[in-house]
């Protein structure tokens, strides 16, 4: 187990209070003092261990990103098949941003007015998460399960998967969330028609 300082306790409490305020009021309409409250702490402290509200948004955020990648991850680390492993993991991301949608739909409505801010985040989730992907197929390859010319392919692959996976969840989150066409999406994708 690992030690936690008092600094590093301070800083999640600050943090789970964060999430619960954005969650509630937005990012646009929360405030420090608000975040404060909500912790239990001065408004002092907070300031002690970060800059602004959007400096707690984005560490917010980018932790909900990567507990997103992580689960996805894990869902998937005994399975021996590339296509399952691309499958089950699409189903768990897909599930695991519905169940962090709230935050997603604050992330996506109020921070349209930064795109940098934005961009800056789904960057970081996008590379790791690319990566991810390229590994999956990697191993289809390894296995046969896929066949690719090269590396430059594997790489362009990757992305084409994670960009229909952005696409499939704009899909799922506007227009509605089904479990089965969760999972008939994730078969197309991991097998193909």
């Amino acid at each position: 187990m690992p030690d936690f300082s008092k600094d590093d306790i301070v800083r999640e409490i600050i943090l789970q209070a964060a999430r619960r305020v954005f969650r509630k009021w937005g990012l646009n309409k929360s405030t420090m003092e608000d975040i404060a409250r909500e912790a239990g702490k001065g408004k002092s402290t907070l300031y002690y261990y970060f800059v602004s509200k959007d400096e707690i948004f984005d560490v917010v955020v980018k932790a909900e990103m990567a507990g997103v990648l992580k689960r996805s991850k894990e869902a998937i680390r005994d399975v021996t098949s590339a296509k399952e492993k691309l499958r089950t993991y699409l189903v768990v991301s897909f599930a695991e941003l519905k169940n962090t949608a709230t935050l997603y739909d604050i992330v996506r409505e109020e921070i349209k007015g930064n795109p940098h801010f934005n961009e800056a985040i789904q960057k970081q989730f996008e590379e790791s998460e690319e990566a991810f992907l390229k590994e999956i197929l990697a191993l289809g390859v390894q296995q046969n399960e896929y066949a690719f010319a090269d590396e430059r392919e594997l790489a362009t692959a990757a992305r084409v998967v994670l960009n229909i996976m952005r696409a499939l969840e704009l899909y799922f989150f506007i227009e509605h969330f089904d479990t089965e066409h969760v999972d008939m999406a994730a078969r197309l994708i991991a097998d193909g028609i």
